[in-house]
């Protein structure tokens, strides 16, 4: 190998940190006298030293650390190792790959013309706080005006309360992820894309209902309704996503696009299979809306039982077939 080399932490599939090893000996542990410090609380204080022979080569050393030093492939526990390009060691819970400085590097990507950056509304202070607002609102008052009963407070209080310790949890998953695959947390982001994706898990069916009503669209209101859930998850986990990887917007579309068509038609595989499920509830809007909303012509009365004029004469023949 040359005289310099490059020492790299690997976490995954890529590279944590790069150190760069010009003067030999070299040594890596989690002590501060270290040439390389590595914060991994399984490996030693002084764990490893990267010498040179006489002959020139450089060679791995274990300095009697506690769990040892370990060559990834194949996996064997060793004291003395002499260094190639791409030798890969662990040590404690940590990879370290050793590479030249000839070492080549993949071409590079060539992406579109930069613009100015510009801040997100998920990221600016106000919107998670404005949206957990509307959210709390709109959850109460769909609770109170889809209650025929007794408004009980204390069930609707819990109504909303659960709910919202559900999507502080949520928020919490994704910022781990974002910790781990980005170095920061974005904990009031993912709060807020997921806030915004409760709130219209809220408005969009009342949204739905109303141009159902007024477009007299009530065949298609549960196929409108599904679609519109499909679209908010679909948007949901793409800019939760967009925080926690670093793939290419286009390519994060065509995933999710896959992934929602895919979930799509598994959940509803039993009505495109034709399969009826049997349900003992009614199924009737709960919101009553005015007539001044509706658009369409209403049907007269008249028309409807004379487009139902010939179901007795069908009844009779299926009836005699019988």
């Amino acid at each position: 190998m040359d005289e310099v080399i490059f020492l790299e932490v690997l976490e995954g599939d890529g590279v944590h940190a790069r150190h760069r090893l010009e003067r030999f000996p070299a040594s890596v542990g989690r002590g501060y006298t270290n040439d390389v410090i590595l914060d991994d609380p399984k490996v030693s204080a002084e764990h490893l030293r990267i010498e040179r022979r006489e002959d020139g080569a450089l060679v791995l050393r274990d300095v009697g650390s506690h769990n040892g030093t370990f060559r990834v492939e194949p996996w064997t526990q060793l004291a003395e190792l002499e260094l190639t390009p791409d030798t890969r060691v662990s040590v404690g819970d940590t990879v370290l790959r050793f590479r030249a400085r000839n070492h080549p590097v993949e071409d590079t990507v060539v992406g579109p013309a930069p613009v100015a950056p510009r801040p997100r509304v998920f990221e600016r202070p106000r919107t998670f706080a404005l949206a957990l607002a509307a959210l709390v609102g709109a959850s109460l008052l769909e609770g109170y005006l889809t209650n025929y009963g007794r408004t009980d407070w204390g069930e609707l209080t819990v109504s909303v309360v659960v709910p919202l310790a559900l999507l502080l949890l949520w928020a919490g998953g994704w910022s781990v992820a974002s910790r781990i695959a980005r170095r920061q947390f974005h904990y009031r982001t993912h709060a807020a894309i997921g806030t915004l994706v409760l709130l219209g898990t809220i408005i969009i069916p009342a949204l739905v209902t109303l141009v159902s009503f007024s477009l007299a669209l009530g065949g298609g209101l549960p196929v409108l309704h599904y679609l519109a859930f499909l679209g908010l998850m679909g948007w949901g986990l793409y800019w939760h996503l967009r925080y926690v990887t670093r793939w290419d917007s286009r390519r994060l579309k065509r995933v999710l696009a896959v992934v929602t068509l895919v979930f799509g038609v598994l959940s509803r595989a039993g009505d495109l299979l034709g399969n009826e499920g049997f349900d003992a509830g009614l199924d009737f809007p709960r919101t009553l809306l005015p007539p001044a909303l509706r658009l369409a012509r209403a049907q007269p009365v008249e028309e409807f039982f004379e487009d139902t004029a010939g179901l007795q004469d069908e009844v009779d023949a299926l009836t005699k077939e019988e």
